[in-house]
């Protein structure tokens, strides 16, 4: 892999992780219609997810202080439990656990599927799911969300190991559905992200640290991803303030119906 085809890579993952357009799916097709064969290397996977998580990371510091500084409080007093530092850093490791629980049983089923054709059809249904989302609802702070509520959302991002859903799409669907505003559903979609990245990092670093790989390659990508989901973040963002964010689906629907015109012609 050289050091453009890295870097595009990296551009792919920045902009398609949090735009709810599946970044896994778009990496597939990206090397789908570029050429550069159907699997991805463990790296690339380590590399991009990385500059992501730098990327909420970044966007999301306060929230992250928030929720880590309060799990902490919570831990020490019965006082510090009443803070919304500690609900919030139990809404996002509750909403964790059926995340972990699907991903774990479905993963070795659903890494066959890392295909043009399956990709194209999951993006189809993606596009469909976010044409239903309503432009946000009535809780708008952390004591808003009940339990519940986290438990639907770490079920969606749990299915979105499916190439071609994207988790960030599902999971703010499924938080705008129960009833979270625009604001609040993709900070806690987003917390919850981190988390799982930093599962697949862990998952995935042993792969990498035997690999025979270009280090600078590897940060390039990683840098390319973070600077560029920083920007994609602010994005989304803006789009949900809007309420607009169906807009997404007809990209959706045309990247697979371009994909799948390609396979049947062969």
């Amino acid at each position: 892999m050289d050091a453009i085809q890295a870097v595009m890579l990296g551009v792919v993952q920045g902009l398609t992780e949090f735009l709810p357009v599946s970044s896994s799916g778009h990496l597939v097709l990206t090397n789908y219609h570029l050429g550069w064969g159907d699997q991805l290397p463990a790296v690339v996977t380590f590399a991009t997810n990385t500059g992501t998580l730098l990327a909420v990371l970044a966007f999301l510091w306060r929230d992250v202080l928030t929720a880590a500084g309060g799990f902490v409080a919570g831990l020490r007093s019965a006082e510090g439990r009443r803070s919304e530092g500690w609900r919030l850093a139990l809404l996002v490791l509750v909403g964790s656990v059926p995340t972990v629980v699907i991903g774990l049983l479905l993963r070795p089923v659903f890494e066959d599927l890392n295909a043009p054709l399956p990709v194209s059809l999951a993006m189809i249904a993606t596009g469909a799911l976010l044409w239903t989302a309503p432009r946000g609802g009535p809780k708008a702070t952390v004591r808003d969300l009940g339990f519940v509520d986290a438990l639907v959302a770490g079920a969606a991002q749990g299915l979105a190991v499916v190439p071609g859903v994207s988790r960030s799409g599902a999971t703010i669907v499924a938080l705008l559905w129960r009833g979270g505003s625009a604001d609040l559903a993709p900070r806690l979609s987003f917390l919850m992200y981190l988390l799982a990245s930093a599962g697949v990092a862990v998952l995935t670093v042993g792969e990498v640290a035997g690999a025979d790989f270009d280090w600078g390659v590897l940060v390039g990508m990683t840098v390319a991803s973070a600077v560029v989901g920083y920007a994609a973040l602010f994005v989304l963002f803006a789009v949900l303030r809007r309420g607009r964010f169906r807009v997404f689906a007809p990209y959706l629907w045309l990247v697979a119906g371009i994909t799948l015109a390609r396979l049947a012609l062969g």
